[in-house]
């Protein structure tokens, strides 16, 4: 059954707040401080630990941190939200986010995006060789793409794929939420291709009762209106020390 706006919204808080290491449904406002051997923790999927997690929504914020910054988190506690980030980033480079929660579909038409089937996997290494250069795909692509069955979807054009949205890891909550990003091919990007794929991957997540999730970077404006183009709306702000 398709989840509904309250189940959406209640999943999402309770994604981030494993990240925060404290309720966010709770309506508290001001600055929470949160010490959590939790921060210390690989993520799976991510391949690195979140050492500092701050999320600024509306009139809360919430700081996560490693017992290791103890003593650093200790000169923030008098702090007001916006003098606790700009500390952060003054002593770290932290990662900025633009946190995302899904709203309603916007898109019904799909143009030629579809699920990728089994027979599509020499056109997914061919997209994946093409956009991850760097990257060695044998012997570990082929078992992601069979085990990702039913929640990969891609964009044809001329016999190729030209955008995929992927299915990665989630590090909680793995049969309540996914992320839904997106990658196209550098010279068919700005044609639509990545809302439709990325569309219909929330729909069929929303089908599935799983709980569509999108984050970026807070410079990657392009991702952020794309999510907005297909029924996502503004969550919070996370600020991340990685490890």
């Amino acid at each position: 059954m398709p989840l509904t706006n309250s189940e959406i919204s209640d999943i999402t808080t309770q994604y981030y707040s494993r990240f925060c290491c404290t309720d966010l449904s709770k309506p508290e406002h001001g600055v929470r401080f949160v010490r959590s051997a939790e921060r210390d923790r690989l993520l799976k999927g991510y391949g690195c630990k979140y050492a500092l997690y701050i999320l600024q929504k509306e009139d809360l914020c919430a700081v996560a941190y490693s017992p290791a910054l103890e003593a650093f988190v200790d000169t923030l506690k008098h702090c007001g939200p916006d003098s606790i980030i700009a500390a952060a980033e003054g002593k770290f480079r932290l990662k900025k986010m633009r946190l995302l929660i899904f709203q309603e579909e916007t898109v019904s038409q799909y143009g030629n995006a579809k699920v990728l089937k089994r027979e599509d996997y020499p056109l997914f290494e061919a997209f994946f060789r093409k956009t991850h250069k760097n990257a060695d795909p044998d012997g570990w692509l082929s078992d992601y793409f069979s085990e990702k069955e039913g929640r990969l979807t891609g964009y044809f054009k001329d016999g190729r794929l030209v955008s995929v949205c992927d299915a990665p890891d989630m590090p909680y909550m793995a049969d309540r939420i996914q992320h839904t990003g997106i990658m196209t091919l550098e010279e068919e990007r700005r044609k639509g291709y990545g809302k439709l794929t990325a569309a219909l991957a929330t729909h069929r997540l929303l089908r599935d009762g799983i709980c569509p999730q999108w984050e970026c970077d807070m410079g990657n404006l392009a991702s952020f209106e794309l999510a907005k183009s297909i029924g996502y709306k503004e969550f919070g702000r996370g600020y991340v020390l990685e490890g």
